[in-house]
């Protein structure tokens, strides 16, 4: 949808992840690869989104919560994201906390239906450059393009994700993900001025945020098809 832009909002506690929801089912209403969710063990919920949403006033799909509990939260998002009809590209931004439990939104029904082409998966990164591991992972073939992948890049260096794979970029080398962090007390915002500051900004899954309450870790696809990188 042309004439979007990346915007941040933050939801409190204790039911932030269940406000967040409200908020992307509400007009206009986000769609393929807009939302980018934090879900805090605080009860507190961080959100990046494109708006206006192309989904607008329609009630189909709709955006829904689950928390799984640790410590298998990750491998149990991904179970649920695999199930009939199981979610494409877009369709899901996963927070896998570090105590190994997981808060998941996902647009259902999703897109792939039954159909078994590509698969979600779980890949943690150790400590110390966990968000760097991550990159790394995705630029490797199959390599993942929009909406294919949500990150999380904890306070203790290690990071999660979950992506679909096989990675609709295959062996090409653009546009190509990097990370960057924004720290502070407006971390955040900081992060979404960023993405909207460029000519070629981030469409709709070209860029996913880990947002820990200060500051800020976006993940995004630079290149051609995406922004450009300074």
């Amino acid at each position: 949808m042309a004439d979007q832009r990346w915007e941040f909002a933050e939801f409190p506690a204790p039911n932030g992840a269940e406000l967040l929801v409200q908020f992307l089912n509400a007009t206009d209403r986000q769609g393929w690869g807009e939302a980018s969710a934090t879900l805090r063990n605080d009860g507190t919920a961080g959100l990046i989104y494109l708006t206006p949403g192309s989904l607008g006033a329609s009630i189909s799909p709709t955006w829904i919560l689950k928390q799984l509990p640790g410590p298998d939260g990750a491998q149990a998002a991904v179970q649920l994201l695999n199930g009939a009809d199981r979610q494409g590209p877009g369709e899901a931004s996963a927070s896998l906390r570090g105590d190994g439990s997981a808060g998941l939104i996902f647009l259902a029904p999703g897109s792939l239906g039954t159909s078994t082409s590509q698969a979600w998966y779980f890949q943690p990164e150790p400590a110390p450059d966990g968000a760097q591991l991550a990159v790394q992972f995705l630029n490797e073939a199959a390599r993942q393009g929009p909406g294919e992948a949500s990150v999380t890049a904890r306070s203790d260096g290690t990071a999660g994700l979950i992506f679909l794979g096989p990675g609709s970029l295959g062996t090409s080398t653009e546009p190509t993900w990097v990370t960057r962090e924004f720290n502070g007390p407006n971390g955040a915002q900081d992060a979404v001025d960023f993405l909207n500051a460029w000519p070629q900004q981030p469409g709709p899954g070209e860029a996913v945020a880990w947002l820990p309450g200060s500051g800020a870790v976006i993940f995004y696809l630079a290149g051609p098809t995406g922004i450009v990188h300074p």
